[in-house]
């Protein structure tokens, strides 16, 4: 009697990512159609906004690749939030090259929001003078036409907010490459198709903000940084509002020069954390939408993933997590054919599929028990006060 009900959810969980796979089709089909950046954008519509907290060490990787970008037409607004190093040294000595374009925020109290994100970006935000606002971090390196690339999905005028992929890498760095390196590339990749599959079927449930662009009428609309409900994860709760008002589109893009390369995580205990943060953020989302999705697939995971080792005594019950895995399998497919991530991705594809399997579930236990998550020296409750 138990067999046909594991064989239906096997059925369902792959159904749920066909679905899936088409939306990050549709994504993907929505960007081929974008019209070509003809003509430089005007100088002070567009702002790069960057907060940093004890970054001393990438930081230069950063305004390194700022510089290098294909236009200048841009300002930048780099949020110095209570860093104890040389983070204000790093951002006033590029100030003074730049003077004209480069303005440096300073914080110095501590937040009264729990998200001292959150109460950077704000800060920086209300400093910067573009209509178009471009986001990341400064533990990031962008490629060349990254301001150009975000820059091109606003001619259309309903557009409030783009989205792209983060691949991180050691680009910069002075070290090679592991094998745990290789596993955040897909982890990232992988978590970029449920939510550019999400925008494509107009019901957009997340995104990165460490690659992100918004108009700034869309970002009033939405209450502002400052005016977000609160969450671990300000970025997602900045798209489930504006994706609430129902008055502007938001996007994601695929092309080379919006894929954003953030520096890895050291070992498994940050990244840990850092996985922590992200799950915390979508199992305790302030808005229903955003809670109800992510719970249906990592819930779905975690306990086909848990009951597996009882597959001895009664082999039905490995069904589910057969069909977790032909969904991840599939999905990373998709990710590969739609990004061509390079060949080390193809390679190591198939082991990365079964850790994130065994990777993903336990974190979500832990988010299930509510364990504090902990950013930047600060711990942070999934829940809020």
């Amino acid at each position: 009697m138990l067999t046909p009900v594991l064989v239906i959810l096997a059925f369902a969980i792959v159904a749920v990512h066909v679905v899936i796979v088409f939306g990050a089709v549709a994504s993907f089909l929505r960007e081929t159609g974008l019209v070509e950046f003809e003509s430089e954008v005007e100088r002070g519509r567009i702002s790069v906004v960057v907060p940093a907290r004890d970054e001393e060490q990438l930081l230069p990787r950063l305004l390194d690749s700022l510089e290098r970008q294909n236009t200048n037409r841009f300002e930048l607004v780099l949020v110095n939030d209570r860093s104890g190093d040389r983070t204000a040294e790093i951002m006033e000595s590029f100030r003074q090259r730049f003077p004209s374009r480069v303005q440096i925020v300073t914080l110095t109290d501590e937040p009264d929001l729990q998200n001292p994100k959150q109460r950077a970006l704000a800060a920086g935000v209300a400093a910067a003078t573009g209509d178009l606002l471009l986001m990341t971090d400064a533990d990031c390196y962008i490629p060349v036409a990254w301001v150009r690339t975000m820059s091109r999905p606003f001619r259309n005028a309903h557009v409030g907010l783009v989205f792209g992929p983060v691949i991180p890498g050691v680009k910069g760095l002075e070290r090679g490459i592991c094998w745990l390196d290789h596993f955040q590339a897909f982890d990232q990749l992988f978590r970029f198709q449920y939510t550019a599959a999400a925008a494509g079927l107009k019901a957009p449930a997340g995104g990165f903000g460490n690659n992100m662009a918004v108009r700034r009428e869309a970002l009033r609309d939405a209450g502002g940084f400052e005016g977000l409900r609160y969450s671990v994860t300000e970025d997602a709760q900045l798209i489930a509002q504006m994706r609430d008002s129902g008055t502007w589109d938001i996007q994601a893009i695929r092309r080379r020069g919006a894929r954003v390369i953030p520096a890895p995580e050291a070992d498994m205990r940050t990244l840990f954390r850092q996985n922590l943060r992200w799950n915390s953020g979508g199992f305790f989302a302030p808005d229903f939408k955003t809670r109800a999705s992510y719970a249906l697939v990592m819930g779905y995971l975690f306990v086909s993933t848990l009951v597996l080792p009882f597959s001895a005594l009664y082999p039905a019950v490995a069904l589910p997590a057969l069909g977790s895995f032909v969904s991840m399998l599939t999905l990373g497919v998709v990710a590969g054919a739609l990004n061509t991530p390079g060949a080390s991705y193809w390679k190591w594809l198939l082991p990365n599929v079964l850790f994130a399997m065994v990777f993903y579930s336990f974190v979500t236990v832990m988010t299930i028990f509510r364990i504090p998550v902990s950013w930047k020296g600060r711990t942070l409750s999934p829940k809020g006060r």
